[in-house]
């Protein structure tokens, strides 16, 4: 884990010396930040973790749907919902029962839901309408409760019990125009040379892959937009080097000079 001078002589070497204002609010906010890492360090390390662990589950969390498809006479719907595996389901009544019961269309396993919670019927001429089942925990469309049956639209978030997922209806099939010589070629070619820099390490043109080089100059008309876009280092006491210091050597002394005064001055208050 990094110590605070560390990240003290970091940060100067960050700063943007335009400004006396912009330089004080710059070092104020590091200031605050400072004193959480030295006198609350298990806090900030639980914060960061949190965030983390928020992001990897944001990640993880897919949409649950079904989707309502009436083609002519073929009436189905496609739904996620069945042990999280995309599935499209015919019956021949053209209602598709859900609840815990494992004969019925859609059986999901949720102790919320009722044996019978509720249906989604398909007919003719009118559309999918939701169907409650008088079920213990009751069906909602759009956060409004369903009381018998209600005709659901393209988009309709639904929850029935703790369950929930949005509805989505495939209207008239349309049909694409078949595409040009050059086109289909284009698209070949791309997925060829994926396959092949997948498999090897030369592509289809017999040069190598392109891969990220971090490390590499740039050159003089370059621009290292941020430093933050390079890859997470893997080592921990490791700060990346600044490619170009916007302040000189002596700028950097006295501003980390200024900033730790002012950092025991307020220790000692």
């Amino acid at each position: 884990m990094l110590d605070s001078h560390s990240l003290a002589e970091y940060s100067s070497q960050v700063l943007n010396a335009s400004g006396n204002t912009e330089l004080e609010q710059r070092l104020g906010l590091y200031r605050v930040f400072l004193k959480l890492y030295e006198h609350h360090r298990s806090l900030l390390d639980e914060i960061l973790d949190l965030e983390n662990t928020g992001i990897k589950s944001r990640k993880q969390v897919a949409l649950q749907y079904i989707q309502g498809v009436a083609q002519g006479q073929k009436v189905y719907v496609i739904t996620n919902l069945l042990n999280g595996k995309t599935r499209s389901v015919l019956q021949p009544q053209k209602i598709w029962v859900i609840g815990r019961d494992r004969k019925m269309a859609l059986p999901i396993q949720d102790k919320r839901l009722s044996r019978r919670h509720a249906a989604i019927q398909h007919v003719d001429d009118q559309g999918f309408y939701l169907i409650d089942f008088n079920s213990t925990n009751g069906s909602f469309v759009n956060g409004e409760p369903v009381r018998h049956c209600t005709l659901l639209k393209d988009g309709d978030q639904i929850r029935l019990g703790s369950l929930a997922f949005t509805f989505f209806i495939c209207h008239a099939p349309k049909a694409a125009e078949a595409l040009m010589d050059d086109v289909v070629n284009q698209v070949n070619a791309a997925r060829h040379s994926y396959v092949s820099a997948e498999d090897s390490t030369v592509t289809e043109t017999g040069a190598p892959p392109v891969r990220p080089d971090w490390d590499t100059p740039l050159s003089a008309d370059g621009k290292d937009t941020s430093m933050f876009l390079r890859p997470t280092m893997s080592g921990h006491d490791v700060i990346p080097e600044q490619a170009a210091c916007p302040i000189s050597m002596k700028q950097q002394a006295d501003i980390f000079d200024r900033f730790m005064q002012r950092n025991a001055a307020d220790h000692h208050n």
